[in-house]
């Protein structure tokens, strides 16, 4: 997808995006900053053709969001209108209770790549700030109605926007009577018997449940970062890591030992990989890292970014009695890594491990007049 730059004063730090999918200048991407709440909105001084908006933070873009996307886009498809996906940045939690907010699932580059590729026509994104926190859900859709032609809005059940969250699926349904939209609202789906949200994810990631954080991502959680020099233990007992810190934004991993893939600029298939995550305390080195060893690899990675995809936690990290105890357990880690990843290796082979596939038909939920 193509960047270009609209004839428009240059966006100021911290603005938001307006990401054109299909529309607009010969189908390429168009990012358009805005100052202020105040400014958001697609239109460009002329009318816009109704469309179906559908709205939320989008955290990690999960199985959940992508069924309420495919949703939309299907049912906008097959009425000829466009398909507006509408985010917030930064997260709304992480503005409103800093102190409670337990870090990204995926980065924001990662969440507007993921929303671009959805099927979706434009990503516009909201900037996310105090003022804005405190608008009324009516005043927040009397806004967007303006600036996008909303037709019909799709959230999930429990979506709710708004100064206290006062824009819960009844008030937006009381709103679009009056402004002249519906509301669709589709039910959070379960995996496994679990609720699938982006608060579920962190959860999992952080208790260094990352097979199940995969099944309600549909993928496995990702860090990635550029490739730093450390203490070069490594590389002395047979096992050269390539360490990267992990980004401050995201949802801190449980420590331990994962089965991974790794994967370099310009790679087509994934390198089988175990990672480290802690302060290793064997060597009490004390800086909290993420360390890949590479498996069946040899070479320089330093400065390459290096994005790893944690596929199952094979064991807590743990304190040995010296480093020759630590060998001999790292031994047993790669036997078990490499077994789960001769597995993943068979199962891409069968099309791939079984996941849940939200179905993509017209889906049954919460749906308000007019239509």
């Amino acid at each position: 997808m193509s960047v270009a730059r609209p004839p428009s004063p240059a966006p100021k730090p911290g603005v938001g995006a307006d990401v054109d999918r299909a529309g607009g200048t010969g189908g390429g991407t168009r990012r358009e900053g805005v100052d202020s709440p105040q400014a958001w909105g697609i239109g460009e001084g002329g009318a816009v053709e109704p469309r179906v908006v559908t709205i939320g933070t989008f955290d990690g873009v999960h199985v959940g969001h992508r069924h309420l996307l495919a949703s939309a886009v299907a049912h906008g498809r097959a009425r000829a209108l466009p398909i507006l996906a509408v985010t917030f940045e930064p997260p709304p939690a992480s503005v409103l209770r800093p102190d409670r907010f337990g870090g990204r699932v995926c980065t924001r580059a990662e969440k507007l790549a993921l929303l671009e590729a959805s099927g979706v026509d434009r990503v516009l994104v909201v900037p996310f700030t105090p003022e804005l926190a405190g608008w009324s859900a009516e005043r927040f859709m009397r806004h967007l109605i303006e600036t996008t032609a909303l037709r019909e809005l799709w959230v999930g059940d429990d979506f709710a926007l708004g100064r206290g969250r006062d824009g819960d699926i009844d008030r937006l349904t009381e709103l679009g009577l009056g402004l002249g939209f519906s509301v669709v609202a589709l039910p959070r789906l379960r995996l496994d018997g679990h609720v699938v949200s982006s608060s579920a994810i962190r959860a999992a990631v952080r208790d260094g449940a990352v097979g199940i954080a995969r099944r309600l991502l549909g993928r496995p959680f990702r860090v990635a970062g550029e490739v730093i020099h450390g203490a070069r233990l490594g590389r002395t007992i047979g096992f050269p890591t390539a360490n990267v810190v992990p980004p401050a934004e995201l949802v801190p991993l449980g420590d331990g030992i994962y089965a991974s893939w790794a994967r370099l600029p310009g790679d087509t298939f994934p390198r089988p990989a175990m990672t480290y995550v802690g302060t290793r305390p064997t060597v009490n080195t004390g800086e909290r890292l993420v360390e890949t060893h590479l498996l069946d690899f040899d070479g320089d990675l330093y400065g390459q970014v290096l994005a790893v995809d944690l596929l199952e936690r094979l064991r807590p990290d743990a304190a040995f009695d010296g480093l020759e105890a630590m060998v001999v357990q790292l031994r047993r880690d790669e036997t078990d890594a490499r077994a789960i990843l001769a597995g993943e290796e068979r199962g891409a082979e069968t099309g791939g491990p079984a996941q849940h596939v939200p179905s993509e038909r017209e889906p049954t939920g919460r749906r308000s007049a007019p239509g």
